[in-house]
């Protein structure tokens, strides 16, 4: 091949590199361009929307403005223009939605929406709680049983001491609203009200508070019933006794060899069915009594062996009281239980000085007083007493009823001894018999 020929070629083979060249540049453009659209940028360096120029000299194209998708949608820490039905921008500056847009989603027309919104606003506890109370007096019946089954969920994780929280908003509704709210409400409370109760035995009785049955004395009477025990086996926890109002259908409570408290005896009263109230060996405040005031209504109190003075006489004559007072051992005098029942017009007011022999006998038609019953441990049983023997005498007083025998103990201490004759088939006998405290069998 001559020179010529050669030449010629030349810018032919330049041409083919040059194009090949070009070639190898633009695809290694679009690849750096691919892998760069694959790589997120962090939202705080994201610039504004603005017109800029490019280091060659050319001028970029603006920004486009962000796709339209759901309402409130934006970037982390953007600040919001969209408002829901409530009129509050759906998300705070960090970029979470606010639970105002959650409760304007409760009846929203997707089921998943719903949801989400029911899930966001039980997590937020009580914060949660004005919004909602906003939306069930604007919602429609969908809406109120939405925002009352939250509610209901909130109140599951707050302890049975909160005052202000989902379950006090419940009440409110209950006792504020008509119709379908109060209905709703009403119905969820005895919900809640069931399982709390299930529990609250649980949380009491690891506190050492006893609740079940037991053979208690009321009025110098036994007899089996549900009970709740305040005694030296409670372990002190002062919150735990705010379970004691959802304990419900026991109407007795028993507070023995313990601190009867101002805020035991608050708690006590909160018991929704409580009417019978038996203080024993224990010391007793001018404010414990006042916490007993705070009850609408109370059928029996029976103080055994709690000294009282005329302060705590005074705070007592205030207690709301349907029945009876029964005291014993407590150092009153005849005198002064007298004016109790002149302070505290139509009441049965029994007093014994607290000496305890520990017989039950039978009622009969006959003038004969036959044990039926002696307590284990007691004066009687000591004495030897049993079932089926007839107590005609103590001391001097001739005994023929049972009524006789009461009047006869009352006269008495614990400590102090008497003398009783009895009859047992045709043989009569003579013993003696120490008195002691009545506690609960």
């Amino acid at each position: 091949m001559d020179s010529r020929r050669n030449h010629r070629c030349r810018p032919r083979v330049a041409a083919v590199v040059c194009v090949a060249g070009l070639v190898a540049a633009a695809s290694l453009i679009g690849a750096a361009n691919r892998v760069a659209a694959q790589v997120p940028i962090a939202t705080d360096q994201v610039p504004a929307p603005q017109s800029a120029t490019d280091s060659v000299g050319n001028r970029s194209t603006e920004s486009p403005a962000p796709p339209a998708g759901d309402a409130g949608e934006t970037n982390a820490g953007e600040t919001v223009v969209d408002q829901p039905a409530t009129g509050q921008p759906s998300r705070t500056r960090s970029g979470e939605r606010t639970l105002q847009y959650w409760a304007s989603q409760l009846s929203h027309e997707r089921y998943l929406r719903r949801q989400s919104a029911r899930r966001h606003l039980i997590d937020g506890g009580l914060e949660s709680i004005p919004v909602l109370r906003d939306m069930l007096d604007a919602g429609d019946l969908e809406t109120v049983e939405n925002v009352i089954s939250i509610l209901a969920k909130v109140a599951e994780d707050e302890p049975p001491w909160q005052k202000d929280g989902a379950l006090a908003t419940l009440e409110s509704i209950a006792e504020t609203s008509f119709g379908t709210k109060a209905t709703l409400a009403e119905s969820t409370l005895q919900s809640f009200a069931e399982t709390r109760g299930r529990e609250a035995r649980v949380q009491l009785a690891d506190a050492g508070i006893f609740v079940g049955t037991e053979t208690v004395a009321l009025a110098s009477r036994s007899s089996p019933r549900e009970i709740v025990r305040i005694d030296s086996q409670f372990n002190g926890d002062r919150d735990v006794l705010a379970w004691l109002r959802w304990i419900r259908e026991i109407d007795f409570v028993v507070i023995e060899a313990t601190e009867a408290t101002s805020d035991i005896l608050g708690a006590v009263m909160k018991m929704p069915d409580l009417a019978t109230l038996v203080i024993v060996d224990c010391q007793l405040t001018p404010g414990a009594v006042q916490a007993m005031q705070t009850r609408a209504r109370l059928d029996t109190i029976e103080l055994r062996y709690v000294r009282l003075n005329e302060d705590l006489l005074t705070e007592l004559s205030q207690v709301r009281l349907r029945d009876a007072l029964h005291l014993m051992g407590t150092g009153v005098s005849e005198q002064r239980a007298e004016r109790l029942r002149v302070e505290m017009p139509g009441l049965e007011i029994t007093l014994r000085r607290g000496g305890f022999l520990g017989v039950m006998c039978q009622t009969t038609l006959q003038d004969t007083c036959e044990v039926s019953q002696v307590t284990p441990g007691s004066g009687a049983a000591d004495a030897g007493l049993q079932a089926g023997d007839v107590v005609i005498r103590i001391d001097d007083v001739k005994i023929t009823r049972f009524d006789d025998l009461q009047r006869q103990i009352n006269t008495h201490i614990p400590g102090d001894e008497i003398a009783i004759r009895y009859r047992r088939g045709e043989a009569v006998f003579d013993t003696t018999a120490t008195l002691k405290k009545q506690r609960t069998p």
